[in-house]
């Protein structure tokens, strides 16, 4: 039987690292090879000709955050349920107990769904290569806008070329086409609400629901100003971030309620009551679980 285990485990392990390695590797092709739609423009579209900003919450912050809360969200709630629990399992010379089992399973999942959601984010803005708002504070175009051949026409991107290009912003120009959609926004949705649905299921143990509320709505506040914020950069257009949102918390849920499997105690925590009954008298009132 020990042995079995220890296959069974080995097993899912090389396979989920295996799939895990494939999708990140796909990720970084589509990204570093696959040659973006250059897509063109009106002179007069007054969306493209905003200022360019820097980012407010800028991309290593966001997976720094995105990563680090729910990793150690994962840590902490795993161990502390299933500290107690037997059933730990013998894998050649380690012994692994439940709530290292149950922090790797949430672990892989909520990991799928990250390259799932940057492979989808990737194709998108390959496909699609809507100019971001700041194009002619960035671009300059060779085009004069102010003659009449080039008025009232939609110009290809053929017809025209960046002046503004330098060396020392090449990185701004390699993406100044993927505004749709918006990968700050569907990678903060994601895993906001990844956190927000796992802190629902696991912090359950008594006086703990104001806690649970408190921090699932700072979790959700976060990816809620981190999208705000991309409009307000003139990073993207706001159907933009729109999309970006809708598609982290779809998959998040999709993730959440089919992709991820919890090992549960032993001693089944009740949910907290949505509604206390304060009205009946003190010698009626029940003990509610908590």
């Amino acid at each position: 039987m020990a042995k079995e285990a220890s296959v069974f485990i080995l097993r899912k392990v090389v396979i989920d690292s295996v799939i895990i390695v494939a999708l990140v590797v796909l990720i970084y092709v589509t990204d570093a090879t696959w040659l973006q739609f250059k897509r063109g423009f009106f002179c007069g579209d007054e969306s493209l000709m905003f200022p360019y900003r820097d980012d407010t919450v800028t991309t290593p912050m966001l997976r720094i955050v995105g990563l680090g809360l729910n990793i150690y969200a994962f840590l902490i709630c795993e161990w502390v349920l299933l500290r107690k629990e037997q059933g730990s399992i013998s894998c050649k010379f380690f012994s692994i107990p439940l709530w290292l089992r149950s922090f790797y399973c949430t672990l892989v999942s909520f990991g799928l769904g990250t390259c799932f959601l940057e492979l989808t984010t990737n194709v998108a803005k390959k496909v699609i290569g809507r100019p971001r708002p700041h194009f002619f504070d960035l671009c300059k175009p060779s085009i004069d806008c102010s003659a009449p051949e080039w008025q009232h026409r939609y110009i290809q991107g053929e017809d025209y070329t960046c002046l503004g290009q330098t060396l020392d912003n090449q990185d701004k120009f390699n993406d100044m086409h993927m505004s749709f959609l918006s990968g700050h926004s569907a990678w903060s949705a994601f895993t906001m609400m990844y956190l927000a649905l796992y802190l629902e299921k696991r912090v359950v143990w008594r006086g703990t629901r104001v806690l649970r509320h408190s921090l699932q709505f700072g979790a959700v506040m976060l990816s809620w100003f981190t999208a705000l914020s991309r409009v307000s950069d003139y990073k993207h257009h706001w159907s933009d971030v729109l999309a970006g949102y809708f598609l982290g918390i779809t998959l998040a849920c999709i993730m959440w309620t089919w992709g991820t499997t919890l090992i549960e105690p032993t001693k089944k925590h009740s949910p907290v009551p949505q509604e206390e009954n304060i009205f009946l008298p003190t010698h009626q009132q029940i003990e509610l679980p908590a």
